[in-house]
């Protein structure tokens, strides 16, 4: 079995406390996956999102790799900052990203959400949002 394994993580500001707790959860999971070889062969890729106002480092795409180390050394590199003065972030954004941006080639896909914060917009149920109306870019959940 050959598995594509995506995960997608809130990097701002607020993740500050929680973010090397997280990165030490991910990489004890792309360990015990690489033990899995040769039943299970895994290519395993990051994708971080903060928050519309944190150009040009809002998105941070690191596509699959094989190798565990090269993953492992990249991640140790993902800093918590950013976030501007709302709450909510650029969820869809950073999902977004983890979709299209990254080469998925395998026919089982796995992807893992680590976030404190939802997306913007009213219908979550943000009181302070800079972006009321959701998505700036016009994305929404259902795409």
């Amino acid at each position: 079995m050959e598995v594509d394994l995506c995960f997608v993580m809130d990097c701002t500001g607020s993740m500050g406390e929680y973010i090397e707790g997280a990165k030490d959860a991910i990489e004890k999971v792309v360990e015990y996956m690489a033990k899995l070889e040769p039943a299970i062969k895994i290519r395993v890729g990051f994708c971080g999102y903060r928050d519309h106002c944190d150009n040009p480092i809002r998105l941070q795409v690191f596509d699959f790799t094989y190798s565990c180390e090269e993953f492992k050394n990249y991640l140790s590199n993902v800093p918590a900052t950013g976030g501007g003065g709302d709450g909510p972030e650029d969820v869809l954004g950073g999902l977004n990203a983890a979709v299209t941006k990254m080469t998925w080639r395998n026919t089982t896909r796995v992807l893992l959400h680590i976030g404190d914060y939802p997306p913007h917009g009213h219908q979550f149920d943000n009181p302070e949002d800079d972006y009321p109306d959701g998505d700036p870019y016009g994305l929404t959940e259902e795409q």
